[in-house]
């Protein structure tokens, strides 16, 4: 085995663990997953599984963190983008509507599903990310205001809005009670917000 395979091992091996609890969790619900069973699903034995993980909450964080993390470098990356305000809002709705269609797990830890997350983990994970979009929301309120796109809005409290507004869209859809098609309304509170908090001065044209 080369230096660069023996280096890049221990990071294989994590993912797969990751990805086994991922299944597990999806298909048990964390609460009654145990390490032993990922660490069969990932084909490791327990010692190694615990030299990546103190415990199953550890990995339960850890899985939620890489997820949250991608998220975050994806909404980060419109941030820094070239294009006004409003389009910015469209992308990140956009990204988060597709995050949240694609991991199930952040989507059942934000929606607060008893059975299918670990508290206090998940509660503390939801803070942590709420203040995060809550605040890369904002920035591009600002950003929007600064350039006459956007009305002058207060940035935080809309942001704050927008955020637990979505958040309740995706409760009722991972609980499985939504009563429209989650991409469909979610659009729908794209075009609101857009609109909505647009400039009079700024074209209201056919969205792109």
């Amino acid at each position: 085995m080369s230096d660069h395979a023996a280096a890049d091992a221990p990071g294989r091996t994590r993912d797969a663990i990751l990805e086994a609890a991922r299944r597990r969790f999806l298909r048990f619900g964390p609460r009654k997953t145990t390490v032993d069973e990922v660490a069969r699903e990932a084909g490791c034995s327990r010692t190694t599984l615990y030299a990546h993980f103190r415990n199953k909450e550890d990995l339960y964080r850890s899985l939620l963190e890489q997820d949250a993390e991608a998220f975050i470098r994806e909404a980060s990356a419109v941030l820094e983008a070239e294009g006004n305000a409003r389009r910015k809002i469209r992308r990140i709705v956009e990204i988060t509507r597709r995050t949240y269609a694609r991991n199930h797990v952040m989507r059942l830890a934000l929606a607060g599903d008893a059975e299918m997350t670990l508290e206090p983990v998940a509660h503390a994970f939801t803070r942590d990310q709420e203040r995060r979009i809550v605040d890369l929301l904002r920035q591009v309120l600002e950003q929007g205001v600064a350039e006459g796109s956007l009305r002058a809005v207060d940035p935080e409290r809309v942001a704050y809005l927008m955020f637990h507004l979505g958040s309740f869209l995706v409760e009722r859809e991972a609980s499985g009670i939504g009563d429209y098609d989650f991409d469909e309304i979610m659009s729908v509170m794209d075009d609101v917000f857009s609109r909505g908090i647009a400039s009079e001065a700024a074209p209201r044209g056919r969205r792109r």
